[in-house]
C-alpha cells in the first residue's frame, strides 16, 4: 500500500471510530443511561448477519450481508444519530449521510461503501432488506436488553416488532425473543 493511500485509510478508520463514542440516540432520548454506542449496534447487527442467511430462500450472499451491515450505520460517525425528534427532515438526513459516504468513498479511493449503503438504503435487494430486517431485530433485543437489566420502559419497541411483516429469516427469531420475555430469566 502506498503511503499516500495508507494516510487515507487511517483517516477513514479514525473518523469511522467516531461510532464508538456516538450513543444511539434514541435510547438516551428514552432515558437510557449510558446507552449503547451506535458501533455496538452495528457489531451485533454484523454478527446476525453472519449467523442467520444460511440455507435461505432465495440464497443470501452472506458476505454482501456482513458488508452492509458494516456499513449501514457509517455516515452516522460524521452527522450524528439523527432521529425524527431532531426536526431533519427524511430527504435532509439523506442528504446529509449521502455527503459522508461521498466523502468515504473519496479517502478510500472506492465506491464500494457508498454502494453498499445506498442498497441498504433503497433496500433494493434481498440482502438490503435482510438487513433492515436486522437492523430492527437488534434494536428489539436492545430495547429487551434494556428492559431486562435496566427496568427501562420501551414497550414502544417491543409494538414496532410486533407490528413488523418480519422476513421468514428473522422472523424465528424475534418470535423466540417474545417468548424469551414471556419466561422469567433463570439464574
Amino acid at each position: 500500500m502506498e503511503p499516500e493511500r495508507a494516510g487515507e485509510v487511517l483517516r477513514f478508520l479514525r473518523l469511522a471510530g467516531r461510532l464508538k463514542e456516538t450513543p444511539r440516540a434514541g435510547w438516551a432520548l428514552r432515558g437510557v443511561e449510558r446507552p449503547e454506542s451506535v458501533a455496538d449496534h452495528s457489531f451485533r447487527v454484523g454478527l446476525l448477519a453472519l449467523v442467520l442467511p444460511r440455507g435461505e430462500e432465495p440464497p443470501l450472499d452472506r458476505e454482501r450481508c456482513l458488508a452492509m451491515a458494516l456499513v449501514h450505520d457509517l455516515a452516522e460517525s460524521l452527522v450524528g444519530d439523527i432521529t425524527p425528534y431532531d426536526g431533519v427532515s427524511t430527504e435532509e438526513k439523506h442528504r446529509r449521510e449521502r455527503e459522508a459516504m461521498l466523502g468515504f468513498c473519496a479517502m478510500l479511493g472506492d465506491d464500494e461503501v457508498l454502494r453498499l449503503w445506498e442498497e441498504y438504503q433503497a433496500a433494493a435487494t434481498p440482502e438490503a432488506r435482510f438487513v433492515k430486517d436486522l437492523d430492527k431485530l437488534e434494536t428489539v433485543l436492545q430495547a429487551a436488553e434494556y428492559e431486562a437489566s435496566r427496568g427501562a420502559e420501551l414497550a414502544e419497541f417491543r409494538e414496532m416488532g410486533e407490528a413488523r411483516d418480519w422476513l421468514p429469516a428473522t422472523r424465528p427469531l424475534h418470535e423466540a425473543l417474545l417468548r424469551a420475555g414471556e419466561d422469567p430469566p433463570s439464574a
